[in-house]
């Protein structure tokens, strides 16, 4: 199938592409002009998508028909342009129109709707954070995103409920961009597993690599350290991930942790402390009580799923027995905020599979539960090698999703953050439910990009949020492999330290009695 497009001026092609794939992705699209004949486009099934725009004063009209064999729509959308808009956010603004009148041509052509309209972006829920502080009103909100971004009822009403948690969880939201968290990215696994693209390099090929991987972290790990102290920066949440932070053997884990709790400012003041022991296999009594003993608050424990035969297809190295044992060992450890991982939409699974996968779940009883579905990202062997594996229809991964919601609220846990991936399964959305009183602040941290988030170790990323107006100015992404991260340390710290300094206003004033105390703790 093709999709002509007929165009009057340049409004970002690629978008339009996008938009169109979500749709159809096997459609071939091709440019053309209106004055080619339109019948010849429809010999086999063709569509022609037309679009066309006029200025009037400080209003844009843009016009758009959609022909195909037996039918033609036509829309139009109108758009205010104020006089005091910027030139950057006319153009935004525009962009927005000409998508959004694609996406309700081919929504009415194809009988078909994307549960989140035009958005692709990660963070949809920013939007209606930069609503909430305006002062809009809920059902403001809801209409906005249903009539401005094709939202559907449901996501519209998800997102302004996740908005509203997240303030729950972390009441002092917008004002923490004189605060900042840390990721502390381990890239080892066991193994890699087929659907993962994070940086994560398996233990058996790599292994000869960590112990200098550890100590050029402890150095990158020291001078953020030292920076913070130089510039009294108050520590809200420190976060381990990965890869498997527990793949490192106990002794090494101990003395990551004991560096983190002598050097990082407020150890024990902290909102969270959570270390990701993802794969159930990594999971060892040594090691639970090294994270005990270093006062850990919050670990995952992700079973992805308890069909067996898919954890073998997607190389995962554990059991559906042993995610069970595992769960019960950190309970005896003393844990008492776990969360477990599922993923919708894994090769060969269907309904029945992830409802039986929430029954085993829930049947542990886990403070928190992360919903995920599968995307397809370029370097995943699920993507790469796709005839190996039979994929759920979008369809099917909706329903799935539907399923997981509504077991998960019957057993009181609520949806706290958000958010997506450009090649989701379903065009849906990955979500954390969590009980009261049991999520993760720094998960709605690094969603909503509220403050600086500091990212040390191999793959971590450093996202820079100006404190004096909460503005996120940029990133700095660490090295993914761990040969290249120990080789270039030095460097990769100076640069890292050069941005900070400029993006970080010395004369912000911070809670004075908040960073004494930090430092205190610290000596």
């Amino acid at each position: 199938m093709k999709v002509w497009l007929a165009r009057q001026e340049d409004i970002g092609q690629e978008l339009l592409e996008r938009c169109i794939h979500r749709f159809l992705p096997l459609a071939e699209i091709q440019l053309c002009t209106l004055r080619h004949s339109i019948e010849e486009r429809f010999i086999e099934g063709d569509w022609l998508l037309s679009l066309s725009s006029q200025m009037e004063n400080q209003l844009i009209h843009i016009q758009g028909s959609l022909f195909g064999a037996e039918n033609k729509i036509q829309k139009e959308i109108r758009c205010s342009l104020p006089a005091h808009l910027q030139t950057k956010d006319k153009e935004k603004k525009i962009k927005r129109a000409y998508l959004l009148l694609v996406y309700r041509l081919l929504e009415e052509g194809l009988q078909h709707s994307l549960p989140w309209g035009i958005l692709e972006g990660i963070r949809p829920i920013k939007i209606v954070h930069q609503l909430l502080q305006q002062e809009w009103d809920t059902q403001r909100i809801v209409n906005q995103l249903q009539d401005d971004y094709g939202v559907s009822s449901s996501r519209a009403q998800l997102a302004v409920e996740v908005a509203q948690r997240e303030l729950a969880v972390v009441p002092d939201l917008y004002r923490l961009s004189g605060e900042v968290s840390l990721y502390i990215g381990i890239p080892f696994c066991p193994t890699h597993c087929a659907y993962c693209t994070f940086p994560a390099y398996s233990m058996a090929d790599k292994a000869y690599y960590v112990n200098d991987f550890l100590a050029a972290m402890q150095k990158e790990l020291k001078a953020i350290a030292n920076l913070l102290k130089e510039y009294r920066i108050p520590v809200t949440t420190v976060y381990l991930g990965g890869g498997t932070p527990t793949s490192l053997r106990a002794l090494e884990l101990e003395k990551l942790l004991d560096s983190i709790r002598r050097w990082i400012p407020g150890y024990g003041q902290w909102r969270e402390f959570t270390v990701e022991a993802g794969r159930p296999d990594t999971i060892t009594p040594d090691r639970l009580r090294v994270l005990r003993q270093y006062g850990v608050n919050r670990i995952s424990i992700n079973p992805q799923t308890y069909r067996e035969q898919t954890l073998r297809l997607i190389q995962r190295g554990h059991t559906p027995h042993m995610v069970d044992h595992r769960f019960y060992a950190a309970r005896e450890a003393g844990f008492d905020n776990i969360n477990m991982d599922l993923i919708l939409g894994l090769p060969s699974e269907t309904l029945a599979d992830v409802q039986y996968t929430l029954e085993r779940t829930l049947a542990l009883q886990p403070e928190a539960i992360t919903v995920h579905a599968l995307a397809f990202k370029r370097s995943a062997a699920v993507r790469e090698e796709k005839e190996k594996y039979s994929i759920p229809t979008d369809s099917v991964v909706q329903e799935m999703m539907n399923e997981a919601m509504h077991s998960l609220r019957q057993a009181a846990y609520y949806p706290y953050y958000l958010y997506r991936q450009r090649d989701i399964l379903g065009h849906i959305e990955n979500v954390g439910m969590a009980r009261a009183g049991k999520e993760s602040p720094y998960n709605v941290l690094i969603m909503e990009e509220k403050q600086t988030i500091l990212g040390i170790g191999g793959g971590a990323v450093s996202k820079w949020v100006r404190p004096s107006d909460g503005k996120v100015t940029g990133r700095f992404a660490n090295p993914r492999d761990p040969h290249t991260y120990v080789q270039t340390i030095d460097e990769v710290i100076a640069r890292k330290l050069t941005q900070f300094r400029k993006i970080w206003d010395k004369n912000t004033h911070h809670s004075a009695a908040a960073f004494s105390s930090s430092i205190n703790n610290d000596m």
